[in-house]
């Protein structure tokens, strides 16, 4: 019992001498949207964004000039007529081809929207791990602490109270400005 004793307490004495070693750790807090917000990367995707969405734009404009095409040619025609059903069917299919590819438009961008943010998501999370070990940082954090609780069931408010991570955050170590002049340089 007396080896069992001495054992622990030289356990606990190395535990206290290896714990008098470690220093505190040196925190940073940044504000993630403005962080997303400021990045150059993030204008450089929204240019591509807007050159997807304009060639999206476009083969829509076609259908939707197909459809006013076929719409014009169809008043031209007989009422009741074997070319009038026809010129009526292919309207019919022009309207569900527009509302398909509207669909497909929508479901399109969304996906290039998100990839785009993951994107620039893992860029913050690369360069933030550069500035940090630059400049003797141990920990970088969002600080979550002033974005407002917005109104809703009580459900809503309930999760949005779960997702928050800090409390309060001494402006002292918000670095959001470095890290966006850091991203952001040459």
């Amino acid at each position: 019992m007396k080896n069992t004793h001495a054992f622990v307490a030289a356990g606990v004495i190395l535990f206290a001498g290896s714990a008098a070693l470690l220093q505190p750790p040196v925190i940073g807090t940044v504000d993630l949207e403005r962080v997303f917000n400021d990045i150059h990367g993030r204008a450089q995707a929204e240019i591509g964004l807007k050159v997807a969405m304009k060639e999206f734009e476009s083969r829509l404009q076609k259908l939707r000039d197909d459809a006013e095409s076929q719409k014009a040619d169809l008043e031209g025609l007989v009422a009741g007529t074997q070319k009038f059903k026809d010129q009526e069917d292919e309207l019919m299919q022009s309207a569900l081809d527009f509302r398909a590819m509207s669909e497909f438009v929508n479901l399109k961008l969304d996906a290039t929207r998100a990839e785009m943010r993951r994107d620039l998501f893992n860029e913050i999370i690369a360069e933030a791990e550069k500035y940090a070990v630059n400049n003797g940082i141990d920990i970088i954090i969002t600080n979550d602490s002033q974005l407002p609780i917005q109104e809703g069931t009580d459900i809503q408010v309930v999760q949005q109270l779960a997702l928050r991570r800090i409390l309060y955050v001494n402006t002292t170590y918000d670095i959001t400005d470095e890290l966006i002049d850091w991203i952001n340089g040459p």
